[in-house]
Order: C-alpha cells, then sequence, then structure tokens
C-alpha cells in the first residue's frame, strides 16, 4: 500500500478556498485602489533575497531567528522574504541613476517568517509594502502617517475602531542622551516596547536594573504622559522639525482619527531613523497591533547609495481580523452574476457552447453547468442555487 500523506497544509501557511479567497482578494483590491488613488506605482520581486543582507539590517529577532534561509547548489546563503522593505531598497539602488525621486511604490506580495503561529500571526502571509523613497524627513512623514489612517477609512472603518500611536527613534535618543541613559538605552527601549503588556510594577523592576530609583520612575511618567517627565518628552519633539509639523498638522487633517504622541512606541527592526508607527484594533476582542511602519535613512547604504526612506507595511491575516473583528465585510463581494445552466441531455450541449455561453458572456456574466441529467430537477435546481446562481436556465426542458 502507498503512503498516505496528510492534507494539511505545512505549520504556520493557509489554504483559501474560494470563499475564503473572495475575502483576501476584496483586500488586496481595496488596497491597490487606495495606492493608486494616492498617486502610488506598483511593482514587484523576487521572493528570494540575500540572507546576509537581512542578518545585517533586520536585527536579530528577524535576520537571525525568525529567517528562513538556506544555501543553494550555488553555495549561496539565501533566504525566502520576511518583508518587502528590503527588496525595496535593492530595486531603488539598481536604477538609482535612472529615477526621478521622490518614488512612492507599493507591492503586495507573500513573505515568510519561522515564528511560532499564534493569532494574527502565520508563517506565510501577505504584505502590502508601501514606500516613499528619495525625500527629506518631514512632510513625507506627515504624508505616511496620514495614510495609514486612511487605510482604514477606506474599508469603512469608523473612530472608535482603531487607533494609531507614534513616535520618533530621534526623540527617543536625544531624550535618553540628555537624561544621561545611552548606557541603558537597550533595556529602556525593550521596557517601553512592552509598556501594554506588562504591568507597571514589571516595568519599574526591569528600569530599576540599569538606572537609579528616581530615573525610573521618570521614565515611567513619561510613558504614562505624566507630569513635567511627558513635557520634557514632548518638548524634545517639537525641537524637531517633522515631528512639530506631525504634532500641530495631523489633529486638523485627521480630526476624526485617533492619533496619538506617545514614547511606548520603539518598533524592533533596527533600521527605523526617526518616525515610528503602529496601529491597533481597538476590540476588546482582537484588541492588538495591525501594522507599522517608519523613517529608513540608512536601509540603502546596504547597496552602495544614500537616500531617505519611509514606509508601513500592513499584513493580510492581521487586517482580515480586523475587518472580522468589526464585521466590515461588504455584504456581496465583487463577482460576477453567475447563471446556473440546467440542460437535460448531452444534445443540449451545443446550443449552450454556442448560443447561450456567448450571450451571457457578451452580458458580463459567469456560469455554472449541471451535467447531472439523471437527478431529479428539483435537487440540481437547489445545487445551483447553492454554488451562488441568481438565474436557472433550463435547456431541453
Amino acid at each position: 500500500m502507498s503512503q498516505i500523506f496528510s492534507t494539511s497544509p505545512y505549520k504556520g501557511t493557509r489554504d483559501l478556498y474560494p470563499d475564503e479567497l473572495l475575502k483576501r482578494k476584496y483586500i488586496f483590491d481595496t488596497w491597490r485602489k487606495a495606492m493608486v488613488a494616492n498617486g502610488f506605482s506598483e511593482y514587484d520581486s523576487s521572493i528570494i533575497e540575500n540572507a546576509e543582507a537581512f542578518i545585517a539590517k533586520s536585527g536579530e529577532e528577524l535576520g537571525g531567528n525568525q529567517l528562513y534561509s538556506f544555501t543553494d547548489k550555488g553555495d549561496r546563503k539565501i533566504a525566502l522574504r520576511p518583508e518587502l522593505t528590503l527588496s525595496f531598497a535593492r530595486l531603488v539602488a539598481d536604477k538609482f541613476d535612472q529615477l526621478r525621486f521622490p518614488v512612492r511604490w507599493f507591492s503586495i506580495a507573500n513573505c515568510f517568517r519561522y515564528e511560532r503561529p499564534q493569532k494574527g500571526r502565520t508563517r506565510e502571509f501577505y504584505q502590502l509594502e508601501i514606500n516613499i523613497a528619495g525625500a527629506e524627513r518631514g512632510p513625507v512623514d506627515l504624508e505616511i502617517l496620514n495614510l495609514s489612517a486612511e487605510l482604514f477609512k477606506t474599508f469603512g472603518a469608523k473612530k472608535e475602531q482603531y487607533k494609531i500611536l507614534y513616535n520618533s527613534r530621534l526623540v527617543l535618543d536625544e531624550w535618553t542622551e540628555k537624561n544621561g541613559w545611552t548606557s541603558a538605552r537597550t533595556q529602556i527601549y525593550k521596557t517601553l516596547d512592552s509598556w501594554y503588556k506588562q504591568t507597571e510594577q514589571e516595568s519599574l523592576a526591569q528600569l530599576s536594573e540599569v538606572v537609579s530609583a528616581a530615573d525610573a520612575e521618570k521614565i515611567i511618567q513619561t510613558a504614562k504622559k505624566e507630569g513635567l517627565a511627558w513635557q520634557e518628552y514632548l518638548e524634545i519633539a517639537l525641537n524637531q522639525s517633522e515631528m512639530k509639523l506631525m504634532l500641530e498638522t495631523l489633529p486638523k487633517i485627521q480630526p476624526d482619527v485617533d492619533l496619538e504622541f506617545t514614547a511606548t512606541i520603539i518598533r524592533g527592526q533596527a533600521y527605523y531613523t526617526g518616525l515610528i508607527f503602529e496601529a491597533f484594533d481597538t476590540n476588546p476582542e482582537n484588541n492588538r497591533s495591525l501594522f507599522g511602519g517608519g523613517r529608513f535613512d540608512n536601509l540603502l547604504d546596504l547597496y552602495g547609495k544614500k537616500a531617505g526612506a519611509v514606509g508601513l507595511a500592513p499584513g493580510d491575516v492581521p487586517f482580515s481580523e480586523f475587518l472580522d473583528s468589526w464585521n466590515l465585510w461588504p455584504e456581496k463581494f465583487n463577482e460576477l452574476e453567475k447563471v446556473g445552466i440546467m440542460p437535460f441531455s448531452e444534445e443540449n450541449l451545443l446550443s449552450i457552447y454556442t448560443d447561450i455561453i456567448p450571450k451571457l458572456k457578451e452580458e458580463g456574466k459567469s456560469f455554472e453547468i449541471d451535467y447531472d441529467f439523471s437527478r431529479s430537477e428539483n435537487k440540481r435546481y437547489e445545487t445551483l442555487k447553492k454554488k451562488g446562481c441568481g438565474e436557472i436556465v433550463k435547456i431541453g426542458f
């Protein structure tokens, strides 16, 4: 007897049946429409990238632990892309002298990360990568942060259903340097990054290991946006022109969106150099980060070029769960109207293919043919209806 294999997909990957694929297609189509309307051009790239590049630029968690990497037959260390940002940087660097900056590009493609599958996280997933390269900090940062809010609105989301928290690596670095915490940055940033995942006492205990008790309390007050500690952090931000632009302008552009400046957004990737932000679902049943992004001014250095860039990258899995949590799916997906065709013998097939089907195509309709002549008419009718046919055409009855 031959071996019987499991029908389950590889752990952390998904099989999407037609009705499930319609949902993902709806997300992709809506994303694509929104990006084109905002002046972005679509690109595509190889699923295989240089593993060493990710290890060099993405930090230990992504570049080391989560990378699907292997050595090919040419003894090259390669990887399945865990994200699209590095691919974007490579493409821009390759045609650097031919491009007109700033470039506004987007891509929707699948990525792979070896991590523990859980709610909102799979090992294979799709991302919408949105980037602007070749412009200084300021207006384009405002544009990308504004775009993150617009993406939610495109799906009909309301203010109370999501929030966007933003911060700046430049503000963080100046703040820690001003207070003499440079040597303790790693732990301070790690604690702030875990602010929403642990108690205040746990955060205080972690900070007390690397700074004085008074300083640990000051950091906690900053995280809570309280007192003089928070005012100091806010003043540092207002003294930086790009952050001042966002703090003063965003509330006027997006008065109906919960956009909050905070010290508790850190982002893990090592390449962020300025603005950083994350978007969250506010539904108690799905209260989690949905996507993030930020400024990366040094990424093209890896390919011998220099151009600042900013971007964001929503994933299809968490975004789908956001739409689930608020029931934001359309009542009907944009499909062709389907007509059921019920012939009663093989003699009817000629007229179906030469007359009925050509007319349906001219009318922009699709079809489903029931060939089971032996079943009763009622059962065949019910089957066609269950397959989504609104109209049933009987041939040879």
